[in-house]
């Protein structure tokens, strides 16, 4: 009699909390033209106090179910956010899919979305004992040869992902694997900044705050000069450093290439490696490795092609593939695209023998 009163009372406050939070949304919600829109952010909402702590207090089965039912609400008060990625996915695979398929596309990238936040606060706030057991029990690998050999040259490895697929668990992997891992992040809040550092140090693995650190480009340098992987992403749109002389085709938009890549893969003797960590069903997860150096031998139309188009190409047929996986796509839009009229624009590099490659991942 007990526990079902306790379980009532649980229920009943979860329930209080929620309209509170709903209530709480509404007041911090802006109409412009007729259109509802937050002024917090996905991540901001999700890190409300009463969230984290009932995330830490109802277990983790639980938590990836409450997270699901904070993002439609979100959705539902950021419908101006919701469109857009609804219009960034119809733009990109208006062609080659029907009006069905971009719809189930859509609504799996929404379910990628929600599985992204529940990784990130599954890595923050789980304590490391189940961080490492989680990772022996629910991770497999193909790859990782590449980043051991580049560490036998003793000149670090520059490890280029995307914001795909269980991007936050990258770290606890490798350093399971025990990899020295230095990663670049960028916090949204205070608290996510502190909670970070800390799981960080139970992992030993080094954060470079993008935000607090003067010269992020000598930071990892200088993490690279002490032979670390330096886990950075290619598609950080916000951050790009355009290239007017280097047009790419990505996503079915012609952009001035980021610099970004090209100035850190430079540094001689740094081996770069592409990797990501694909997210399976029932919370399986596999990483990818695979150094330029293969993708070259493999794709000899990549002949000449700098580090960064070779990563963004790579990424662009791993989301042709998987398009859930990336979380990106509110960004789409962003991307600004050259204008046909007086460009000339080599043929894009376009890797049709990806698609079968990066398919092989159950």
């Amino acid at each position: 009699m007990i526990t079902y009163f306790s379980c009532f009372r649980t229920c009943l406050c979860v329930a209080r909390r929620l309209a509170f939070l709903i209530k709480k949304t509404y007041y911090k919600t802006i109409k412009h033209k007729g259109v509802i829109t937050m002024k917090i952010n996905l991540s901001s909402f999700l890190q409300l106090r009463f969230n984290i702590f009932m995330c830490k207090k109802i277990g983790w089965k639980i938590t990836f179910f409450y997270i699901t039912c904070l993002g439609r609400l979100y959705f539902f008060f950021n419908r101006k956010e919701k469109q857009k990625i609804k219009s960034s996915v119809k733009e990109v695979f208006a062609g080659p899919k029907s009006r069905s398929e971009i719809r189930s596309i859509t609504r799996d990238i929404f379910r990628g979305i929600v599985s992204h936040y529940y990784e990130k606060f599954f890595n923050a706030y789980s304590s490391p004992e189940t961080l490492r057991a989680f990772v022996k029990t629910h991770m497999e690998s193909t790859g990782t040869g590449a980043i051991e050999r580049g560490l036998s040259r003793g000149r670090g490895v520059l490890l280029i992902t995307g914001h795909v697929g269980g991007i936050e668990l990258i770290p606890a992997f490798l350093c399971n694997k025990k990899y020295p891992v230095t990663m670049i992040v960028r916090f949204s809040s205070a608290h996510m900044r502190n909670t970070a550092m800390k799981q960080s140090n139970n992992f030993s693995t080094r954060i470079i705050d993008a935000d607090n650190t003067p010269n992020v480009i000598k930071a990892i340098f200088d993490n690279l000069k002490e032979n670390r992987v330096v886990l950075t992403q290619c598609d950080e749109i916000d951050e790009w450093r355009p290239s007017k002389n280097n047009i790419i085709s990505f996503l079915g938009k012609k952009i001035n290439l980021d610099r970004t890549m090209n100035i850190i893969s430079k540094r001689g003797g740094t081996s770069v490696v592409f990797g990501v960590m694909h997210r399976n069903y029932n919370h399986r997860y596999k990483f990818i490795g695979t150094s330029i150096e293969e993708i070259k031998k493999q794709f000899k139309q990549l002949t000449g092609a700098s580090v960064g188009e070779i990563v963004l190409k790579y990424l662009e047929q791993y989301i042709y593939k998987h398009p859930e996986g990336w979380y990106q796509w509110k960004k789409y839009p962003a991307m600004k695209e050259i204008p046909s009229s007086g460009v000339i624009v080599e043929q894009p590099l376009y890797l049709p023998q990806l698609r079968p490659f990066l398919g092989r991942l159950a």
